[in-house]
């Protein structure tokens, strides 16, 4: 059943979820990371912060990251200022590099160069040497988070996501596949709002941003 349908049957209890992403976080060399991770930059704690009047607008019942190093430091951070509780799930870690974890992705070029034309030509299905493929990340985030909407049916919650884990949540609204996810920008210290109707997914809001930072 659509939205429409759900809509005609009458009003359903509204699940809202707020996605940010940790960071900026200290990377100055651009490598990739996933887990344990790289802990957040002082412009990614202010930029953070920042957030509090647009999560306020939000009756945030509680807020989950995963367990690495800036995700770990933004929960603490946003749910003292909220005063609710943090949980740390394993479940919504970034993808894992396997091998290439720790490389800029011009030393992955160089050492890799036979995987690096796998990866482009299955940009989903591909496995970096020892990690995890786009596809199994992106459906792995997806569990999560749609088990975090059934476990708050009716309230609000904040997810502290990355990259990845933040499109496959919006793939919970959006018919996104795993291929098509950088069609759809997560930058550091944005927010984004979803509205829950049942198993229907209404997006209100991309990419709020009350502190502009100079990143890419």
């Amino acid at each position: 059943m659509g939205l429409l349908g759900h809509f005609l049957k009458g009003p359903h209890p509204k699940t809202t979820l707020l996605l940010t992403r940790a960071g900026p976080v200290e990377n100055p060399h651009h490598l990739l990371y996933s887990h344990p991770g790289l802990p957040l930059s002082r412009e990614g704690k202010e930029a953070l912060l920042a957030l509090l009047p647009l999560l306020k607008a939000h009756p945030v019942a509680h807020v989950y990251s995963a367990d690495s190093l800036a995700e770990r430091e933004a929960a603490r951070l946003l749910a003292e200022a909220l005063g609710v509780g943090y949980t740390l799930l394993p479940e919504l870690r970034e993808r894992s590099w396997g091998a290439w974890e720790g490389r800029s992705f011009a030393e992955v070029e160089a050492r890799f160069p036979q995987e690096v034309q796998a990866w482009l030509l299955d940009e989903a299905g591909f496995a970096p040497p020892g990690g995890e493929s786009l596809r199994a990340a992106w459906e792995r985030g997806k569990r999560a988070v749609r088990g975090l909407l059934e476990k708050h049916r009716g309230q609000a919650i904040l997810v502290i996501g990355n990259c990845t884990v933040n499109r496959a949540a919006l793939s919970l609204a959006l018919p996104l596949p795993p291929e098509e996810g950088l069609r759809l920008e997560q930058d550091y210290a944005r927010l984004s709002v979803v509205d829950f109707y049942g198993e229907e997914g209404v997006v209100k809001a991309l990419n709020l941003d009350i502190c502009p930072w100079s990143g890419g």
